[in-house]
């Protein structure tokens, strides 16, 4: 899901308040916790001590009526659940609760010793004074001393009280967060209105001038910064209509210069390629016209002007087939078919004196869609192509093969090959680094092979030379 800059902007902000809210509460009940259980412990401590004083002498002579007056008594407050007294023997002199059950995360156990101390006791009657007197001259070994423990005590407090406070702490803690959470998501859906929808406005307005509508423009309507960039975006629009206007001034002006150079460079070409075939012919023709020209003389003329003729339409439709738009008509034809006929019209002119040998290596037949002309028209053009780059003998090898994407068509030969810095140049149109030729053999070959969605290679042969691959899609069907 994508989600929006508002979208985000009110998450985050619901995020943040809670967040600082759960860490609030965090440390606001540990301090809580902290503090009733001081208080807490502090008030039992008190109470036990308290206890442990006063039940002094009736713990002495073992007065158990006056013991469980105490213990009612310290049973009256709201959070002791049971008391126990023991001797010094730890027996239980005196056991009472008050009949609840605790879990034991609700309870907490206080104990404190009962010491013997007559000297620091005050509002002793004389019987008591005299059996103090009478356990001093004692010599009995069980005999107490001052400061000898003679008994202890063990309350158990209720924790009920501190539990229902700090859950009564985490409620409001709770309500106050959800609260706190409602009141930032509608902080952030407010701030998300006068901030983010102003941007979003922008980015709509950004993307409308990339879609390509120079003239949008939006409304000023705030003073604070988000103004301030709402100017600034129609002050850039305005001025991007100005430079398009200008590039594309400019880029008819170098159209039209690359046009005319483009002209200039054909004309030259044609003019160069025509200029020497016409003077031939006419002089050719001046000799013919001479009434002493020799018959033997004539026919050498004459074929010197067929010659040229021929050289002339040859270049005539090169340029057209180069120039002229030709969408291929296309048919389901077998590959090998076409290879086949390319030996009926492979010649090597006499004058040259070169032997040199075609050999077809055919893959195994596969029809795709193409149009068995210009293809045709390709593998000659790499054929004689080939013819020109071999020197006096070689070989012409051309090769087909297939695969479930791609149907290969290799023409190589035995020739003194392409530099490698040349290979890149050899394809455009009017390169040559022959004499004679206008350069638009391989730039026809790569144009009819771009019309099949196809692509050509360019690669050292290994017994020496040049090896072209052309390459051509198998047909879905």
């Amino acid at each position: 899901m994508k989600w929006g800059l508002n979208v985000k902007f009110i998450c985050y902000t619901v995020f943040i308040v809670v967040f600082i809210s759960l860490v609030f509460s965090v440390v606001f009940i540990y301090q809580s916790r902290k503090a009733l259980e001081h208080d807490f412990n502090k008030r039992a401590q008190s109470l036990v001590k308290n206890l442990a004083l006063n039940i002094e002498v009736p713990l002495f002579i073992e007065n158990e009526s006056a013991l469980t007056s105490l213990t009612q008594n310290l049973l009256k407050e709201k959070d002791v659940q049971s008391v126990r007294i023991f001797d010094q023997k730890d027996r239980v002199l005196v056991s009472m609760d008050k009949g609840r059950k605790l879990l034991p995360w609700q309870k907490k156990k206080f104990f404190s010793p009962v010491y013997f101390s007559p000297e620091t006791g005050e509002g002793i009657t004389e019987d008591m004074s005299l059996f103090f007197r009478e356990s001093k001259k004692a010599e009995d070994e069980d005999a107490f001393q001052p400061g000898q423990v003679i008994g202890k005590i063990e309350v158990i407090f209720s924790r009920e009280g501190i539990i229902r406070t700090l859950n009564r702490i985490r409620w409001w803690i709770f309500i106050a967060a959800t609260v706190a959470a409602v009141i930032g998501g509608i902080g952030g859906l407010y701030f998300s209105h006068t901030l983010i929808l102003p941007i979003q406005r922008l980015a709509r307005a950004t993307y409308s001038i990339a879609r390509g509508n120079w003239e949008e423009r939006l409304e000023v309507l705030r003073t604070d910064e988000l103004g301030q960039l709402t100017e600034s975006f129609n002050i850039m629009a305005k001025s991007l209509i100005a430079k398009k206007q200008q590039l594309e001034s400019t880029y008819k002006e170098l159209s039209q210069k690359e046009k005319m150079a483009e002209i200039g460079k054909v004309s030259m070409i044609i003019a160069h390629e025509l200029k020497n075939p016409l003077g031939i012919i006419k002089g050719s023709v001046d000799i013919l016209d001479k009434r002493t020209t020799e018959p033997q003389v004539k026919e050498t003329m004459i074929s010197y002007i067929q010659d040229e003729v021929k050289r002339l339409n040859k270049l005539i439709d090169d340029f057209l087939s180069f120039t002229r738009p030709m969408p291929p008509q296309k048919m389901l034809s077998d590959v090998n078919s076409v290879v086949k006929r390319l030996p009926e019209h492979f010649t090597v002119p006499e004058e040259e004196n070169k032997n040199i040998s075609l050999r077809i290596d055919l893959g195994s037949p596969h029809r795709i869609e193409m149009d068995e002309n210009q293809i045709y028209q390709a593998l000659l053009n790499l054929i004689n192509n080939s013819v020109q780059a071999i020197q006096k003998k070689g070989e012409i090898h051309i090769k087909t093969d297939c695969n479930e994407r791609w149907v290969r068509m290799q023409v190589s030969d035995t020739g003194a090959g392409i530099p490698e810095e040349l290979k890149e140049k050899v394809f455009e149109p009017f390169f040559t680094t022959k004499a004679k030729g206008t350069g638009l053999g391989l730039a026809i070959v790569k144009k009819f092979v771009e019309n099949h969605q196809g692509y050509i290679e360019i690669s050292d042969f290994s017994g020496g030379g040049t090896t072209f691959d052309i390459f051509l899609p198998v047909s879905e069907s």
